[in-house]
């Protein structure tokens, strides 16, 4: 192995390190912000719980990697991470005003309102990836 495959995979492993763990804190953050409990509700088989999760997920997902392609270096991209998670949560925040029964309807097993709350998630993340320039 040479020293620029080393340094490179060193770099990978540190970005998914960081990236795992902003993804762990975005989950802990969105789960105890919401009304509902995600988590129980999927696990009873409630499909529009987990379709609100994965879309969560998803649009967060979506925007953390933009920011360690646009990133030179392991502390922006973190911070960009952080930044992103700000704004995704803001967003689910702002669906619970629009919306104050959402969660009720997620935990009764609404398919429009996970479906409201994935779309949210998925167009906030792509917008805030797009926003984010080098």
């Amino acid at each position: 192995m040479t020293p620029t495959f080393l340094s490179a995979l060193a770099s990978f492993l540190a970005h998914l390190a960081v990236s795992v763990a902003l993804l762990a804190l975005f989950l802990l953050a969105f789960t105890t912000m919401t009304p509902q409990r995600e988590v129980a509700l999927i696990r009873s088989g409630n499909a529009a719980a987990a379709l609100g999760l994965a879309g969560a997920m998803i649009g967060y997902a979506i925007v953390l990697s933009r920011a360690v392609a646009v990133s030179t270096g392991i502390g922006e991209a973190a911070m960009w991470g952080l930044i992103a998670l700000a704004v995704q949560l803001a967003g689910q925040f702002a669906l619970n005003l629009l919306i104050p029964r959402i969660g009720a309807e997620i935990e009764g097993g609404s398919l429009t309102a996970g479906i409201m709350t994935a779309a949210t998630a998925v167009t906030l993340g792509l917008v805030n990836a797009a926003c984010m320039t080098p």
